[in-house]
């Protein structure tokens, strides 16, 4: 990888997120965001949070080792948690940096190949998302959710979803297409047995689910009367746009998702306070849980990043 190229990674999303929030505090009045906030925003959301952190780190764990066919020795529920909580602290910068770093460190504490260990974190990513798509959809055809919000397009891509795991794991020669499909990193979406895969989307369920859960609890500590359909459209539509790689942990972009999908709930002010509130929580929970439980795993995905880099 060129160091330009590396340059480019590293400083936009700093760029994006310092951008995107100087842009959002021209618009607002500075003063009520800041008397937005009160002591009954950390009586919510610190309990909030640290169930939050605990409940989904087991999930995290347990849909890791779910996927380990056979078993690695010496691989259980406790070491995929230290390493998914590496993966947390390096994806502070980016989601992508963390799925990198967790990939890193399956191949090496689970002995398994690059490809394998890929393979893995796309099948979870990958549930992740169609049941996000799902969710997104339900909610748009059902009103909920930022006006305007296109329930076909959703629709197509839960579809879409279907239509390929239909393929990747057709029994049959599918002539041009058996060279991608038949890549490893398709591995575990493509031979792990069907009733694991709807255990996987339970714990997946679940854990979308707590985010929502999380966002509500943000919500009550601001005193914001949310409905249930809106709030579960809306996180979800928070959380896709806060996941992507183009800014620091959704820093500012997350923002800007907040105050376009509850605009109707409440005053930008009071909605800028809350996602600032519940980013730089969440910010200091996965930090938080990688310094304490997996630093020697941080350092060791950081120099294997470096050394592939070089």
């Amino acid at each position: 990888m060129s160091r330009r190229k590396m340059l480019v990674q590293r400083v936009l999303p700093v760029v994006v997120s310092l951008g995107v929030l100087a842009f959002l505090f021209q618009s607002v009045d500075f003063d009520r965001v800041v008397s937005a906030l009160n002591w009954q925003v950390v009586g919510y959301l610190v309990p909030a949070l640290l169930v939050y952190g605990v409940f989904t780190l087991v999930l995290e764990a347990a849909s890791i080792t779910m996927l380990m066919t056979p078993k690695p020795e010496d691989f259980g529920l406790w070491t995929a948690a230290r390493i998914k909580c590496a993966s947390y602290l390096i994806g502070i910068v980016n989601f992508a940096l963390g799925a990198g770093a967790l990939t890193i460190l399956l191949r090496r504490r689970a002995s398994l190949n690059l490809a394998q260990s890929a393979s893995v974190v796309i099948t979870i990513t990958s549930v992740d998302l169609m049941i996000l798509m799902m969710m997104a959809a339900g909610g748009a055809l059902s009103g909920a959710g930022p006006t305007g919000m296109n329930a076909g397009l959703f629709v197509m891509l839960v579809i879409a979803f279907v239509v390929g795991m239909v393929v990747l794991r057709m029994p049959a020669n599918l002539g041009p297409i058996e060279r991608l499909r038949s890549l490893t990193i398709f591995q575990a979406l493509r031979t792990t047995p069907l009733p694991l895969l709807g255990q996987l989307a339970v714990l997946r369920l679940l854990f979308t689910s707590s985010f929502i859960a999380l966002g509500g609890a943000a919500f009550a500590g601001f005193d914001i009367a949310v409905p249930l359909s809106d709030l579960t459209v809306g996180m979800v539509f928070v959380g896709v746009v806060s996941a992507l790689p183009i800014a620091i942990a959704g820093l500012g972009t997350g923002q800007v998702a907040v105050v376009a999908v509850f605009g109707h709930l409440a005053d930008r002010e009071t909605l800028l306070a809350l996602s600032l509130v519940l980013t730089a929580g969440m910010l200091a929970l996965r930090a938080g849980m990688g310094l304490v439980m997996a630093r020697e795993y941080t350092r060791e995905a950081l120099e294997e990043s470096r050394a592939t880099e070089a």
